[in-house]
């Protein structure tokens, strides 16, 4: 079936695709500036918690999407075909006027191209890495997306090569910056949430993914529990549940946001977690292992010299990294006191204040919601 596009047609219908929390939490942002303009929208497509609750009709949840790695992927391909077609199949049954692909791209690049060849419109919101691998796929963007919203200010560059329609809206992340500070005090907070009222936080992010969790949880509960002056606190990822953190240590849901805030420092599993934190202003860590094979195969075609944002934004060491072998408990203890030394402390902080000038652009999801409602 192909689509049948009338001219200046007014956005009606509207399909989301995305795989993992953060891209559902960046497209409910998206989807919430577009209700406000038009209520009435209908929107189906692949999503998480954010996105149901900003009014998308679920077709498939992100807690079954959300995987990392050559070899997971590989164990999971029976169930990505079976997906796709199940998705085409929603697809051309809704009809959408146009479709939004938010990052995820292995799964979403390919179902950009069926799409687009049947007459569909697709934009989409976070590209991938060109910059570090796969710069080829610029040509196959070109061919199967009608807009690109990127989210790096040297993002754009990489595709002045060829005839692709691309925005930087704006780090998503920025709009999420705390606003004034809650009337709810350091002190409170730490009650409600059952911690020790004086002894310093030390806050740990083991990832989103089960498979980040499961390899990373353990080294660093094992690097905390070296660290007898401070009080570690998980925080819990969107869409895990208790039982996810195998641990003693308090783990907290929904609180994300105010642990950043309240915690002196944090050993933080590389991705989206250590920008937030940077931008919220707290000294960290970055800390990543995976399984050897998809270790080799990333050292072998990526072209990057750092993993985390911050240091990739800032194009230098800001925060230090801890990857693979060097990703053990007893280094990651050493690296956090180094950090939250009074120099160590000091460092970290003129360079969040760089970062926060290099992603100064803000509205990011109402700039993709003005690039969605254009006449189709």
């Amino acid at each position: 079936m192909s689509a049948t596009p009338e001219a200046s047609r007014p956005l009606g219908r509207l399909y989301i695709l995305t795989g993992e929390p953060s891209g559902d939490a960046h497209a409910a942002a998206v989807l919430g500036a577009l209700k406000a303009q038009n209520p009435h929208l209908e929107v189906r497509g692949m999503g998480g918690d954010a996105l149901a609750q900003a009014g998308m009709t679920l077709v498939e949840h992100v807690r079954n999407t959300s995987v990392m790695g050559f070899a997971e992927v590989i164990r999971k391909v029976g169930f990505f075909r079976a997906l796709m077609r199940r998705v085409q199949d929603d697809i051309a049954a809704f009809n959408p006027d146009r479709i939004l692909v938010v990052d995820y791209p292995g799964f979403n690049l390919r179902m950009a191209k069926w799409a687009h060849g049947l007459g569909w419109s697709v934009d989409m919101y976070i590209a991938p890495q060109v910059w570090a691998w796969k710069r080829r796929r610029i040509h196959a963007m070109a061919r199967d997306l009608d807009r690109l919203y990127v989210i790096l200010p040297f993002e754009e560059q990489h595709y002045a090569e060829v005839d692709l329609d691309v925005e930087y809206v704006g780090h998503p992340l920025v709009d999420a910056l705390p606003g004034p500070p809650s009337a709810e005090s350091a002190s409170e907070w730490r009650q409600r949430c059952g911690l020790h009222a004086e002894a310093p936080i030390l806050a740990l992010l083991p990832g989103s993914r089960p498979q980040e969790i499961e390899r990373m949880l353990p080294c660093l509960v094992e690097a905390a529990s070296t660290l007898s002056d401070w009080t570690p606190v998980i925080a819990g990822a969107p869409g895990r549940k208790p039982e996810d953190y195998p641990t003693d240590l308090k783990v907290l849901f929904g609180e994300t946001a105010a642990l950043y805030r309240h915690a002196s420092g944090g050993i933080i599993t590389s991705g989206t977690a250590t920008l937030e934190a940077a931008l919220s202003g707290l000294p960290q860590v970055v800390a990543y292992r995976t399984s050897p094979f998809t270790y080799r195969l990333a050292k072998w075609f990526t072209q990057v010299r750092f993993i985390s944002l911050v240091n990739l934004i800032l194009d230098r060491e800001a925060v230090p990294e801890r990857i693979q072998h060097d990703c053990t408990p007893t280094q990651l203890a050493r690296t956090i006191e180094t950090v939250l030394s009074p120099e160590g402390t000091r460092a970290q902080q003129e360079e969040h204040s760089a970062l926060r000038s290099v992603l100064s652009k803000r509205g990011a999801a109402q700039a993709v919601a003005q690039g969605l409602m254009r006449p189709v």
